[in-house]
């Protein structure tokens, strides 16, 4: 299908955020490539936020839906829920308070004719709030290309202002039946990650080394809230370990079940090869639970030595070392902690 005949929705999660608002709307509005609709889902803000929605769809053109949640969701389930009535055959997120280069849609669409494509992620800047630039923001992205299937790690996320993702993603598996957040485990899995997860499951991602957002940073987006609940649960890494599995686990049965015809939407998803993936992690992952059950440091650093021999200090998508979590578990092994 030729790209002019691929359509892009925007999702726009929103809550009390009056003072930004309308310069990410307005760099919405002013995209080289047309988007066929913007979704505002507000989750009850209690400032003008509704107010400036209203009046800038209300001239801009491009048709505005605006969603209003009488009891907060959260963000997780805003952004998902909001993207389950999307018309176009692209979904891009878009988080309330940045500033889109007004290329982002139309270079990004340079990918939609490509069915093996489920998802396109790019870089960005980071920006204080006055949008001045503080720095690069790459996400491990080092130059254009495309990647295929599970070449990252299970865990991994781009975050969702830099994702446009192919609608039928939503059909691969059902939102209320996600699994724990790894890294906020009170809360199910967050939009970017599901789909990230089921994107790199059925489909290539085309990778843009070119920073498409100004990423905000201030008092009160979403990135400082994930950090400060980070540091509440990385305190216990035998419960940190536990929360992983549980995620693993689920997505390995996710995967279990998805359906047949998936196959005819996304042609390179291989349900064969994606549980041997998630097994390995999975068994990684329990080996070194091993570890921080271990009576003694004697009995530490012999699970610690299975854990080299076995590979399960190596990535599962490219055999690359995982030095960083080979040392977390000398240390407790050293230290106990």
């Amino acid at each position: 299908m030729p790209v002019e005949c691929k359509s892009v929705s925007v999702v726009m999660a929103t809550y009390n955020g009056a003072k930004y608002v309308e310069e990410q709307l307005q760099s919405i509005i002013g995209q080289t490539f047309r988007p066929l609709e913007i979704i505002v889902s507000d989750d009850a803000s209690s400032d003008a936020t509704l107010e400036i929605v209203e009046r800038l769809a209300a001239g801009c053109g491009i048709e505005t839906k605006i969603l209003r949640n009488a009891k907060p969701l959260g963000f997780r389930d805003n952004f998902l829920r909001a993207s389950l009535i999307a018309r176009g055959d692209f979904i891009a997120f878009c988080d309330q308070d940045d500033v889109w280069d007004a290329e982002k849609l139309e270079k990004c669409s340079k990918f939609f004719a490509d069915p093996s494509i489920s998802m396109i992620v790019h870089t960005a800047i980071t920006v204080d709030r006055n949008a001045n630039k503080i720095g690069d923001f790459r996400q491990g992205i080092r130059r254009s290309g495309i990647r295929q299937p599970l070449s990252y790690d299970p865990w991994l996320t781009f975050f969702g202002f830099s994702i446009v993702y192919r609608r039928e993603l939503l059909r691969v598996a059902d939102i209320n039946d996600r699994f724990i957040d790894y890294i906020v485990p009170t809360e199910m899995i967050a939009h970017d990650r599901w789909i990230m997860f089921l994107a790199q499951m059925v489909g290539s991602t085309a990778e843009l080394a070119e920073p498409l957002v100004k990423y905000r940073q201030h008092e009160s987006n979403t990135f400082g809230s994930r950090s400060k609940n980070r540091k509440r649960f990385d305190r216990d890494i035998r419960r940190d370990t536990d929360f992983y599995i549980a995620s693993t686990a689920k997505m390995l049965e996710i995967v279990c079940n998805i359906p047949e015809e998936v196959g005819y939407e996304f042609p390179l998803f291989d349900r064969d090869k994606s549980k041997l993936y998630l097994e390995r992690a999975l068994n990684q992952l329990t080996m070194r639970r091993y570890i921080y059950n271990s009576q003694s440091k004697i009995s530490s650093f012999g699970k610690i030595y299975r854990c080299v021999k076995t590979g399960s200090y190596r990535s599962v998508h490219g055999g690359h070392n995982r030095w960083r979590s080979l040392g977390r578990d000398l240390q407790f092994a050293l230290l106990g902690r």
